[in-house]
């Protein structure tokens, strides 16, 4: 009988992180990944000597110092993990519709004023204004600070705050309220309902500094299991979690696909929490709780056509393209799909000239793909591959405006969809960002770490935030369920 201090159920970031972070604490941890390869949007595959991400395809703050760089500081692979900055005076370029100009976006506060304010001279004090709501909300995050944290509990006034609400006090300039949105729809944004703390959170981040793994970010996977090795733990890939096993309200083992039974005393799931119900048996915990976490939306998912590149013939752009057709990130919903993408080339140590690929996404609905959602990846039909070339044709047909000949430079191309999403990082119905948190009624779709299982928690992007930022911060809190939040932070803030 396999008998661990610490279960974690997912093998993506945020389950790696607490395990790194348990592990080194001297518990005796075990992380259990479904999938063959560890990473969950980590995830980097390899096609034609290219590498692609799956979902993890830049982040902020890794500067020396800075709020990620401290915790990956601390994780101990800060110096295992090949980054490449972004162009600083344009992290970030924007278009809108058939507007042929094209806005830049710098990383750091200064730097990210005065372009701004060169693009929008007459909106200077708007601008200003947007820059000092922004750092607010970020003070209001206690696990985005320097000292030892007793609470991770943030303000209401500012979980209820709308988004749009916020741009349309600031800014009667559509083009500039769009401007400051950037690339909401990367988190994703929904006008009405998407909060404010979404949006600022991520902003400070990017604008802080901004980052792109070289090589595909499996390497930050790779780093952080072999860490929670290095302290002792185990990571197994290929096990799949079946169900729990609850006596007396306590989980008392996992039960995995082959029949074997993995024993805790402490269980996290890394899964979205609707999954993580599915494999609690029925009578097991509260029905009115059930409904709540299995009642949730979720953010929609993404289409993404990945492309291989004649050598040496289209540069390398350190920097990301967003484009929505349909004249702004917070004006969505053009009849004709796709009505955004967003478009970029990976970063490669072969060469820091040339690119050898790019890929280019749009936001994709889980019902486009319903139809085949009882198939299995590579077995879904030619109706489906019928689906995806004829998507793949209108979004390089879109991306071809913007870049006149890339078509012609294409060798192969390679497709998925929510439903590839949802098969190989295990993600609810493919959703890209996990659940859809509103601003209308923050506290349902706020999920807490603890559960109604006394010794489950949750970690992952299905907390209070996601991206790199929000699953770091996530996973920290998850373990000072176990560990202590003050003497959690302290350790961390102190090497």
């Amino acid at each position: 009988m396999k008998h661990y201090d610490v279960v974690i159920i997912g093998g993506g970031l945020g389950g790696l992180e607490s395990g790194v972070i348990l592990s080194k604490e001297g518990l005796k941890v075990c992380v259990l990944e479904q999938h063959h390869t560890i990473g969950g949007n980590l995830q980097s595959f390899k096609r034609d000597g290219r590498i692609f991400d799956t979902g993890m395809h830049y982040f902020g703050c890794m500067g020396e110092g800075e709020y990620l760089h401290k915790y990956m500081k601390y994780f101990g692979i800060t110096d295992k993990l090949k980054l490449r900055q972004l162009d600083i005076d344009s992290f970030e370029v924007l278009s809108f519709g058939e507007d042929k100009t094209e806005y830049s976006l710098s990383q750091g506060w200064d730097n990210y004023l005065s372009g701004l304010t060169a693009q929008f001279p007459e909106e200077k004090e708007a601008i200003r204004a947007y820059a000092k709501e922004v750092r607010k909300i970020a003070s209001d995050f206690p696990l985005y600070s320097s000292g030892v944290v007793s609470s991770f509990r943030i303000p209401m006034e500012t979980l209820q705050r709308c988004a749009l609400e916020v741009f349309d006090r600031i800014t009667g300039n559509s083009r500039l309220k769009n401007m400051l949105a950037g690339s909401l729809s990367l988190y994703p944004g929904k006008p009405g309902k998407t909060p404010f703390y979404i949006h600022a959170m991520m902003r400070d981040s990017l604008i802080t500094s901004c980052w792109r793994p070289v090589d595909g970010s499996q390497q930050i996977a790779d780093s952080l299991a072999g860490q929670i090795q290095e302290n002792g733990g185990n990571v197994f890939t290929s096990h799949k979690v079946e169900e729990f096993i609850i006596e007396n309200d306590k989980a008392q083992a996992v039960l995995l696909s082959n029949g074997e039974r993995v024993f805790g005393s402490h269980f996290i799931s890394n899964v979205h929490p609707a999954t993580t119900m599915d494999m609690i048996p029925e009578g097991k915990i509260r029905k009115f709780y059930r409904k709540r976490i299995t009642g949730l939306d979720n953010t929609c998912g993404a289409f993404i056509v990945y492309a291989v590149l004649k050598k040496s013939s289209f540069p390398y752009l350190n920097k990301n393209y967003f484009h929505y057709e349909n004249d702004g990130v917070l004006n969505p919903g053009t009849e004709n799909w796709p009505d955004n993408y967003y478009f970029y080339t990976p970063a490669s140590s072969h060469s820091d000239e040339h690119a050898d690929s790019f890929m280019v996404m749009a936001d994709m609905a889980f019902d486009e793909v319903r139809e085949w959602a009882g198939t299995r990846t590579n077995k879904r039909g030619e109706a489906y591959e019928d689906f995806k070339a004829s998507r793949a044709e209108r979004l390089l047909e879109l991306l071809e405006k913007r870049f006149p000949g890339i078509r012609s430079l294409i060798l192969k191309t390679y497709t998925s969809t929510p439903l590839t999403f949802r098969d190989y990082t295990g993600t609810h119905e493919g959703s890209a960002y996990g659940v859809l948190k509103d601003c209308n009624d923050p506290l349902r779709s706020i999920i807490l770490p603890r559960t109604k299982i006394s010794n489950l928690l949750f970690t992952g992007q299905n907390l209070n935030l996601h991206g790199m930022m929000g699953v770091t911060a996530g996973s920290v809190i998850t373990c000072s369920e176990i560990l202590g939040l003050e003497y959690l932070t302290n350790k961390i803030n102190n090497g």
